[in-house]
């Protein structure tokens, strides 16, 4: 079921997909449902789980279905498979957290991610896309993932061998920077000031503030036009996304690309929509179907759904379904804090460790689902948010002992477990 589990996840990132008349099917649905016809022969001998991670969960899914009725039968039915299926892949990874072998879990996530990366470089060089590897479907998360299994890593890996994934870490900059994906070149930059700062939030702060002005520096020098729009557009944020200019003249302005444009219009519009039905939203999906309605001549590009999960549901599911997509996330947050500190005092990871570790899940979680379109990977996101703290425990749990070592992260011989990488 490891296994299962971990190929799921990896197959939300694969450029394969199949458009029906009603969903989107990806190999994630098809895996999950493996995973639960085989499941009874395994609950037979272990029995049923129900955490209260899982249980966070039902609220917020039962509301965006129940906001879907606002569009019509076909609207919720669609919404209502696609929940049955993240809700299953919830329910198989709640009953696997306590015997989920993170540190296997985490290799296998790392070579995955790894290949889908190499081979969607390959992929876009063989097609004469030297930068800017965002042309096929998914596969650019990838570039998004690919820093956070690997700072897992360095966190948990002995002082030696965290100097060669230093080596490995420096490496993925030019990689990052040459895929085009802004999202994974914020992500890399955070995480190295985690890291570099060790949790600490006095150095966190002077951290990112010299990765912006290196980054600002860098847009001054690069030659590539791409990667430098690219840049500029995370460093000059201000400058770009006029929307009302594209509306009325059907161009770009200079510096100006697609996404951000969009971005800003869907702000724009999402405000308006907020103030109307700050309480209920406007429904699930409906969003769009306003946009097309409201500017029927507007290029294609812009009239796409929201990018970014926190707004979609202020706007299509309203305060309540906010407050109840918050709940998963602030439960998640105090339950895990409260799993640490007890891994603290028993001596099964250190002080940096558990200061480190939940911005290294949180942050980039948190990122992609506020700047990804709704659906089947953005319902992922939440729910291992959700199941962090059972995740977490039930790997510490597995430990039979505390573990010795000495880390570069600390000045003397501190216990640590082994959570990742086959490092401690």
């Amino acid at each position: 079921m490891n296994a299962l589990l971990a190929a799921a996840v990896l197959s939300l990132m694969l450029p394969i997909r199949m458009e029906t008349g009603l969903i989107l099917v990806r190999p994630f649905e098809f895996l999950i449902a493996i995973g639960i016809l085989g499941w009874p022969l395994i609950a037979a001998r272990r029995g049923v789980r129900v955490p209260v991670g899982l249980l966070l969960l039902l609220p917020y899914l039962t509301w965006h279905v129940a906001s879907a009725s606002v569009g019509g039968p076909r609207n919720t039915a669609r919404e209502a498979l696609q929940v049955f299926a993240v809700t299953m892949f919830a329910f198989l990874l709640a009953q696997e957290a306590p015997r989920l072998d993170l540190k296997r879990f985490s290799r296998r996530l790392l070579l995955g991610i790894a290949a889908i990366a190499l081979g969607t470089i390959v992929w876009h060089i063989a097609h004469g896309y030297w930068v800017g590897w965002k042309q096929l479907f998914d596969s650019r998360l990838s570039f998004v993932f690919l820093p956070v299994v690997l700072a897992g890593l360095i966190l948990f890996a002995e002082a030696e061998r965290r100097r060669r994934l230093h080596f490995v870490w420096a490496g993925l900059f030019p990689v990052l920077l040459m895929s085009g994906e802004r999202k994974a070149l914020v992500i890399f930059l955070i995480l190295s000031a985690l890291l570099f700062a060790r949790g600490r939030l006095a150095l966190i702060v002077p951290a990112l503030a010299t990765a912006f002005v290196g980054l600002l520096l860098l847009s001054t020098v690069i030659e590539n036009p791409y990667l430098q729009k690219q840049i500029r557009t995370l460093v000059e944020p201000g400058g770009t996304g006029n929307y009302e200019y594209v509306l009325a003249t059907g161009r770009y302005l200079p510096g100006d690309t697609p996404s951000d444009v969009q971005r800003a219009l869907a702000l724009h519009v999402s405000s308006q929509m907020l103030a109307e039905r700050p309480l209920l939203g406007v429904g699930t999906n409906q969003y769009q179907t306003i946009v097309d309605e409201t500017y029927p001549n507007a290029p294609e590009e812009l009239r796409l759904e929201i990018h970014g999960e926190f707004q979609r549901i202020l706007t299509e599911n309203g305060l309540v379904g906010f407050l109840l997509y918050a709940l998963i996330w602030v439960s998640a947050w105090a339950r895990l804090s409260r799993v640490l500190r007890g891994a603290v005092d028993r001596g099964r990871l250190t002080s940096i460790q558990v200061r480190v570790l939940p911005l290294l899940l949180f942050i980039p979680i948190a990122l992609f689902v506020g700047t990804e379109a709704s659906g089947t990977r953005s319902f992922v996101g939440a729910i291992i948010i959700s199941l962090l703290p059972e995740l977490v425990g039930g790997a510490l749990a597995r430990a039979s002992r505390p573990v010795l070592r000495r880390s570069g992260l600390t000045a003397l011989p501190a216990p640590a477990f082994r959570l990742a990488g086959g490092a401690s």
